[in-house]
């Protein structure tokens, strides 16, 4: 089974079949007025947001429209974990303030209600607005003020009653954070801030009926003000991101991190929990933190640049660390036994396959400059890129890659907003062509071939025709930069200070410069001008004419009362003293100029380069052609 990819664009989706054709599917045109779009996790619906209210499709390209909505001003959708329930979130109405903006609707049946939602409730923000539900989608909590209610649900889902709830909970302290955890039995994890001297508390609880007073595990710590928290998918640890809004030691703009780690065993943790701060031998932030979906092991990215990492098993002990390098991100894939590394964001975008069964071995590399979303696939043999808007507005667009590094498929827009894969539906339907589960329990279908990509060499690889246009594309924008001036080959630190000192050392090639500049000027002065004169040069200076005066010589070389015929000269520190706006402007022109040329030594020498610098190289002729027109001469 080759999975479908999506793509989010700000007039609709996008849905392309998986390898090896990556054809562009035709659904349903999206209508006018587009908002937003969700896929529910199970992959079984596609639910569209627009100024006419909200749809939902269903089927194997999304070709059938299952249910729709007549409510507008939508603007956010989530879908439950298992897809049986959608939520939409309404812009609050200014005119009735007990207006309920959001509403549940039930949609694991054959023909779902669009009359009446399962439940209402309002949400003034669009922070946290949605219920949490379980993994199976038989449990749903709701905050009350300081209390969590949890109620349980069946399916078919009859009501939510929060005023009668399964379970209730009142944490010590008031949370901040809470997480139900994915598992067939569902425990909770809370977490309540550091306030007025008292030490932030993690907890985790297990959901029973009734008031729940039992804690599995607990940790108190101090330096908290938020967190991050990530269950592993067994549900029976979890990793706390302790995060401070200031650094105390002032190294660091983004506060203080720390990671602690809550585990249990047995059921609501009958065989007892226990809690643990992990190690981090070395300082600054934690960059990313994930689990395997094994949940026997998990992986830290950490420390200022280049950074550590590091693997550490279920109770929090290091079994293995790489080399230090500038990486930022971690993914495993869903099997567990590949691990993707690579650093983003501010980072080149190198990025690296580790495979776990053979002691962590580097397998593959690529680079995907400019990504801000990266996937695997649910078989786990292919790759997902993206660079989206609005994190970057130029060179927009989704990258396939193979497990073995080559690039299978590209497909570039003006702008993107989201990529993502179509997740296959892990549980059993009542018949293919229906869109209703008919068991949760112990029905999943963990070998299915439907949830298994094709296991492909690289050699029996089909590259889609796309990325032969794409390179090409790359290639011209490459000579296009290229420079038909020689450019000087790659020279040490210590080569370009001396040249810039004028000391000779030996071996080291000239300094290619920008024509009609010998050095890198100095502060305030622009090339082909005197510098400006000091005032100790000055005083000097006019010392030395007052006493030519005194022996009869003026400041030009001629007698006393004589004149050559000639007005004398202003003086250099005259003709410094104020910067005219060509000056200014050649001055900057001259900075960008230098930009240029170290961007080509780069390149000479075969670094890689973002687009962006690309681009840059091929100003090199504008910004010639404008410092001749205000008359500078190389």
């Amino acid at each position: 089974m080759s999975f479908q990819l999506l793509a989010k664009t700000p007039t609709g989706p996008n849905i392309f079949e998986g390898y090896p054709s990556f054809g562009k599917v035709n659904i349903t045109e999206c209508p006018s007025g587009f908002k937003t779009l969700r896929v529910s996790p199970c992959g079984r619906f596609l639910a569209l947001s627009t100024d006419a209210g909200v749809t939902v499709y269903k089927g194997e390209e999304f070709q059938t429209i299952l249910l729709e909505l007549d409510i507008k001003d939508v603007y956010d959708l989530e879908f439950s974990p298992g897809g049986s329930y959608l939520s939409t979130w309404q812009r609050p109405h200014i005119d009735n303030e007990s207006y309920q903006n959001v509403k549940i609707w039930y949609l694991n049946q054959d023909e779902p209600s669009a009359e009446e939602p399962m439940y209402e409730y309002q949400a003034k923000t669009q922070n946290s607005w949605s219920l949490q539900f379980s993994k199976l989608d038989n449990f749903a909590i709701r905050r009350f003020g300081k209390e969590l209610r949890i109620i349980k649900l069946s399916h078919p889902a009859t009501h939510f009653d929060f005023d009668a709830p399964f379970a209730t909970l009142v944490p010590d302290g008031q949370i901040s954070t809470y997480m139900i955890s994915p598992a067939e039995h569902p425990t909770i994890c809370t977490f309540s801030p550091e306030k007025g001297g008292k030490p932030a508390q993690l907890t985790i609880y297990p959901i029973i009926e009734g008031n729940i007073q039992k804690k599995i595990a607990t940790k108190t710590f101090f330096k908290a003000d938020s967190c991050q928290l990530k269950w592993n998918e067994l549900g029976n640890a979890v990793l706390c991101l302790a995060i401070t809004d200031f650094d105390a030691s002032n190294q660091s703009y983004y506060g203080e991190n720390t990671l602690y780690l809550l585990s249990f065993q047995g059921v609501n943790g009958a065989l007892g929990g226990e809690s643990v701060r992990v190690s981090l031998g070395k300082e600054g932030p934690i960059h990313d933190f994930t689990w395997s979906p094994t949940s026997r092991q998990f992986g830290v990215i950490y420390g200022f640049m280049p950074a550590k990492i590091t693997f550490f098993d279920l109770k929090g002990n290091a079994v293995h660390t790489l080399t230090e390098q500038r990486k930022n991100t971690m993914i495993y894939s869903p099997s567990g036994r590949y691990i993707l590394i690579a650093g983003f964001g501010n980072l080149q975008g190198a990025v690296e396959i580790l495979d776990r069964h053979e002691r962590f071995k580097c397998i593959a590399k690529f680079d995907a400059a400019n990504t801000s979303i990266c996937k695997w696939s649910p078989g786990g043999e292919f790759i997902l890129t993206a660079t989206t808007s609005p994190r970057l507005r130029v060179d927009n667009g989704m990258k396939v890659w193979h497990i073995s590094g080559k690039l299978c498929f590209v497909s570039e827009y003006t702008e993107l907003l989201e990529a993502s894969w179509r997740n296959i539906c892990p549980f059993k339907c009542k018949n293919p062509d229906s869109h209703v589960i008919s068991a949760w329990d112990s029905t999943k279908v963990i070998d299915s071939p439907a949830l298994k990509d094709p296991v492909l060499s690289s050699s029996q690889l089909e590259v889609h025709s796309s990325v032969a246009e794409y390179s090409s594309k790359s290639k011209r924008m490459n000579n296009n930069s290229s420079s038909s001036k020689p450019v000087g080959a790659y020279r040490p630190p210590h080569a370009r200070r001396a040249a810039a000192t004028g000391v000779s050392v030996p071996g080291a090639s000239p300094k290619n410069t920008v024509p009609g500049m010998s050095m890198k000027p100095a502060k305030g002065v622009v090339p082909g001008m005197a510098p400006k004169e000091s005032k100790s040069a000055a005083k000097n200076r006019k010392k030395r004419e007052n006493s030519k005066k005194t022996n009869g010589v003026d400041s030009e070389g001629s007698t006393n009362g004589r004149s050559n015929g000639n007005s004398p000269e202003p003086s250099d520190s005259k003709v410094n003293k104020e910067t005219s706006p060509e000056e200014k402007k050649i001055r900057s022109l001259l900075k960008k100029l230098r930009a240029i040329e170290t961007l080509k030594q780069r390149q000479a020498v075969g670094d890689k380069l973002e687009d962006t610098q690309i681009l840059k190289i091929q100003t090199e002729e504008k910004v010639l052609q404008e410092l001749e027109a205000l008359g500078w001469k190389p």
